[in-house]
């Protein structure tokens, strides 16, 4: 009964989708993988997740542009043009940028946005209060000064935050922090709501000493925020928040109130419907017309029909992302990189590129992105990398030096059974992939060599929503209660390429280092080499230099590639050309002549959309 009510439901909503652009041919509808719900960020979200916020959220103070340079967002500010002008360098090398917001910024509801809503926002993503209602990664303004008091609920009083007046304030960042390859970046913040969310002052925010004292009393501010993760209740983005039915559909709708992006473009397109659609079935909606854009397309098959249809059109550039199988390294037998390589060498990664790919890709060593401008640029990448192709022997040995050198009995491992360690536990790991083509090709060609090499091997797939919650916070579990060794995920980077916080130790613990991943000058992950430094020495090298020196941030990056290609906190699998595909009845300003709509690595189709129109219904 319930596969039946669930056909019900699916076909309902293809007939009002339907019926929806018949009547006024302003909706457009985007596939899409599962949701996980959270609109508002709590940490640990998917990017699907993230297309509805950058939807949902605008106003900010630094804008990225579709080339991925960081600019001062004229829309937003009255004094983008003078900005650099106006800053202040402290005696103490603290730095402090003056912000003078336009005076017509509104939110979707008409209230003004002013400059207390950035405060706002600023506490949201860094108070003590949010981080006891389960929001896991809190680092906004964490360059400035005072961040790590409201995060530890010292103070709820952010030093770093001068409110000047109604549409003036002043951001410092802390000297220490300083220089940082991506200055700009550290001054981007964004408005929340602070009208709705305080709801006329009966929530607060609270210091650690008061959150104890009111225990799980239900005026605690976070609690309240979070309350509204999967309905954001007004916007300042292009469009509106109206309906979430959960994994299906997201519904939004134009924001009349909405400033433009950083050109003052608006969009025209009155409701986006983002809705999902089964991997193995996406190709057949674009197709057939149920939906318009289907994005992020990396099998060769799909883009070849895709390619093949006079109504479809697209763009494509080399991703600035990669592919790959995740590792838990704080657990169980995954903790000893000797595992991690001995895996390497057991998975044919050639034979699922190519089986995956089919031609519209290339097997990677690291986590790059052949459209990063570091790989683009580097002589030494790929080509000293370890290019991890099946070796059992190498393996066997890997396993061995491990200390999975035995069998059950205690004896030494002889190729027959499942190995074990001197302590008598059995080398098992498992797997979760999502419920995927990715999965499915993948699954049978790592599970035979796998077993062969004494490896007790379970593989399960399951919704996105489950991977991510496996993923990002198993540490937060007892370690009987832990259960996953490995993932398959994918990652796109930003114009903002910080590793630190992928990591670097100083975010164990966290939803930021989801591989819970050491690798320190206390406790390296695998003994140095004479001038090899570890990934916390290198990550901090990349960020703490001026913007102007490329040259040296590109040295640390082959550096830290070098080292992350012995450890392996994750083995990559590929990267590729990524394709979007949009129906021809969506265009960019109604221009036939253009193919595609202008997406690139860091300009995807929600920062596209408001240049987009529909042409015909």
């Amino acid at each position: 009964m319930k596969k039946i009510l669930v056909f019900v439901l699916s076909l309902t909503l293809v007939l009002s989708l339907a019926a929806c652009r018949r009547q006024d041919g302003g909706t457009l509808v985007v596939g899409t993988t599962e949701f996980s719900g959270e609109f508002i960020f709590f940490g640990g979200s998917s990017s699907y997740d993230v297309a509805i916020r950058d939807l949902l959220n605008g106003a900010g103070t630094i804008a990225t542009t579709p080339e991925g340079q960081f600019i001062p967002n004229p829309t937003t500010l009255a004094n983008a043009d003078t900005l650099f002008d106006q800053v202040t360098e402290h005696s103490n090398g603290d730095k402090t940028y003056r912000f003078e917001l336009n005076d017509d910024l509104e939110w979707s509801d008409g209230e003004e946005i002013t400059a207390s809503d950035y405060l706002f926002g600023l506490m949201q993503g860094s108070a003590y209060s949010m981080a006891e209602a389960g929001h896991a990664s809190l680092s906004a303004g964490i360059d400035l000064i005072g961040f790590q008091d409201v995060r530890d609920g010292v103070t709820t009083d952010f030093a770093g935050f001068n409110l000047i007046d109604e549409y003036t304030f002043e951001l410092t960042i802390d000297g220490a922090n300083l220089p940082y390859f991506y200055e700009l970046a550290m001054v981007s913040i964004a408005p929340q709501p602070e009208h709705v969310y305080t709801n006329d002052g009966e929530y607060e925010w609270l210091t650690a000493a008061e959150h104890e004292a009111l225990g799980t009393n239900d005026t605690h501010i976070g609690e309240y925020i979070r309350s509204f993760m999967s309905a954001p209740p007004v916007s300042s983005g292009a469009y509106v928040f109206e309906t979430y039915e959960e994994a299906q559909f997201v519904r939004l709708e134009r924001n009349e109130n909405y400033a433009g992006d950083y050109r003052g473009h608006t969009p025209s397109i009155d409701r986006i419907v983002v809705r999902v659609v089964p991997s193995a079935t996406d190709i057949e909606h674009l197709l057939n017309g149920e939906i318009d854009i289907l994005t992020g397309l990396v099998e060769g098959n799909k883009i070849e029909r895709a390619l093949a249809d006079p109504n479809i059109h697209g763009d494509w550039f080399p991703r600035v992302g990669f592919g790959g199988m995740f590792f838990a390294t704080d657990f169980g037998p995954m903790a000893d990189y000797r595992v991690r390589q001995a895996l390497a060498f057991l998975v044919d990664r050639e034979q699922f590129v190519d089986v995956f790919l089919e031609g519209y890709g290339s097997l990677v060593n690291g986590p790059m992105g052949l459209g990063q401008w570091m790989y683009v640029e580097s002589d030494r990448i790929p080509d000293e990398l370890i290019s991890y192709t099946v070796d059992k022997d190498r393996a066997n040995e890997l396993l061995d030096d491990a200390g999975w050198a035995y069998d059950e009995d205690g004896n030494a491992w002889d190729g027959d059974g499942y190995r074990y360690n001197d302590a008598g536990e059995e080398l098992q790991l498992n797997w979760l992939g999502t419920e995927s083509e990715y999965s499915d090709l993948l699954a049978p060609i790592i599970t035979p060599n796998f077993t062969e090499a004494g490896i007790n091997f379970t593989a399960r797939q399951a919704g996105f929503d489950i991977l991510l919650d496996h993923y990002y916070y198993a540490y937060e579990m007892e370690e009987d209660e832990r259960e996953y060794h490995m993932f398959n995920l994918a990652t796109s980077y930003t114009a903002l390429y910080d590793p630190y916080y992928s990591y670097h130790s100083d975010w164990l613990g966290t939803t930021y280092n989801a591989n819970q991943f050491e690798d320190s000058i206390e406790n390296p992950a695998a003994p140095l080499e004479d001038g090899e430094r570890t990934v916390d020495e290198l990550t901090v090298l990349m960020r703490e230099l001026e913007a102007s020196q490329t040259d040296l941030f590109l040295e640390y990056w082959e550096e830290l590639q070098l080292r992350l290609n012995k450890l392996l906190p994750t083995l990559p699998l590929y990267s590729n050309q990524y394709y979007h595909f949009v129906n021809n009845r969506v265009r960019i300003d109604g221009d036939t002549s253009i193919d595609g709509i202008g997406l690139t690595g860091f300009w995807n189709w929600q920062q596209a959309v408001v240049d987009m129109e529909i042409v015909e219904d």
